[in-house]
This record gives C-alpha cells, sequence and structure tokens, in this order.
C-alpha cells in the first residue's frame, strides 16, 4: 500500500467535492446569460469528472501497489 498515492487521491476527491458545492452556491448568484451559465456549468462538470477518476484511480493504486 502506498500511502502517499492514497492521501492524493483523498485530497483529489476532496478537491472534487469543495469544488461541486461551491459552484452550486456561486452560479445562482452570477448573473449571466443562460448559454454562457450552461457553458460554465459544463466545463466545471468535466473539471469534476476529472477530478473524480483521477482520485480514484489514485486510491485504487495506491492500495493495489
Amino acid at each position: 500500500m502506498n500511502v502517499e498515492l492514497v492521501a492524493f487521491g483523498a485530497l483529489a476527491l476532496a478537491g472534487a467535492i469543495v469544488l461541486l458545492s461551491a459552484a452550486r452556491h456561486l452560479y445562482p448568484k452570477l448573473g449571466i446569460a443562460e448559454e454562457a451559465l450552461e457553458t460554465a456549468e459544463l466545463l466545471t462538470a468535466l473539471i469534476i469528472a476529472v477530478l473524480v477518476l483521477t482520485g480514484t484511480g489514485l486510491i485504487l493504486v495506491g492500495f493495489a501497489g
């Protein structure tokens, strides 16, 4: 078990959760056009997906290795 990989994976997952929570509270208050808001939500969702997949992968490799 590689503790550093598990720690970085947990950090990536925590970052994804924080980003998702912040985005859900911040986006309704922005007051931008609907099309721009949809684009921002899509980009945020892609960043969160990358963080979740990276965190999960690091945790799995950390436990396997």
